[in-house]
């Protein structure tokens, strides 16, 4: 098994609506974001790779990550790469996550407990107007996740890409990997939601959500100066 980690950082001035989606920087975060991914790839024997020139150009950098699917190099060098957004800490104790989950044909998010909760009238009126539109509340409320984590394999990659077309889908980037994920038809593993999991500390990948992440004394970011040397 090859596998890789991948970050992508670009700054946004340079993309069409910088603003896309409230999306902001905490560059201090970021840094140790960048340490802690860093450490866990080194334990458990992966390849840790940041990106920081465009290849997608489209909107914002977040669009970025789609060339994982676009891009053929990738899967001739790994069979599995691991997605990480540049606000996640990955804790010390976090397992390997490509033994935990090894099978070589699956698209891997993290399970989305908070889409869970929340009620089918709350998942209709969100896919209103998006690609998610076609699809039943039942099944988005089971099938949504956050698309700051998810590992990609060839096959996956190979099913999905066509279904990505992000210049012609309505809605956002992380809608457009949920509809291309159901439009495939792909083997979905979802992982445990400790992966994921929205400012936490208590968990193995911290995942800073919303504005909480620029306040002062920010917990998550607190607890990665005393756990991580930057």
């Amino acid at each position: 098994m090859k596998k890789a980690i991948v970050q992508f950082f670009i700054p946004s001035s340079e993309y069409q609506n910088p603003e896309y989606n409230q999306i902001g920087v905490n560059q201090e975060l970021f840094e140790y974001s960048k340490i802690s991914v860093k450490q866990y790839a080194s334990k458990i024997g992966a390849e840790y790779l940041l990106i920081e020139t465009p290849k997608i150009n489209w909107i914002h950098p977040t669009f970025e990550r789609f060339d994982l699917f676009y891009n053929n190099d990738w899967w001739e060098r790994f069979t599995h790469v691991l997605y990480l957004d540049t606000d996640i800490i990955v804790w010390p104790d976090a397992p390997d996550i490509f033994e935990t989950y090894p099978d070589t044909q699956s698209f891997k998010p993290v399970r989305d407990r908070i889409a869970e909760r929340q009620t089918l009238q709350y998942h209709e009126n969100r896919a209103l107007g998006t690609c998610l539109e076609k699809f039943s509340a039942e099944t988005l409320q089971s099938n949504r996740f956050n698309a700051g984590v998810f590992m990609l394999t060839k096959p996956a990659v190979d099913k999905m890409k066509s279904h990505l077309d992000y210049k012609v889908l309505v809605g956002d980037d992380n809608e457009m990997l949920i509809y291309a994920m159901l439009e495939s038809e792909i083997s979905v593993e979802k992982m445990d939601w400790k992966f994921n999991k929205k400012n936490g500390t208590g968990c193995y990948f911290g995942h800073a959500s919303g504005q909480q992440k620029f306040r002062p004394n920010f917990k998550m970011l607190e607890k990665a100066k005393q756990v991580f040397i930057s």
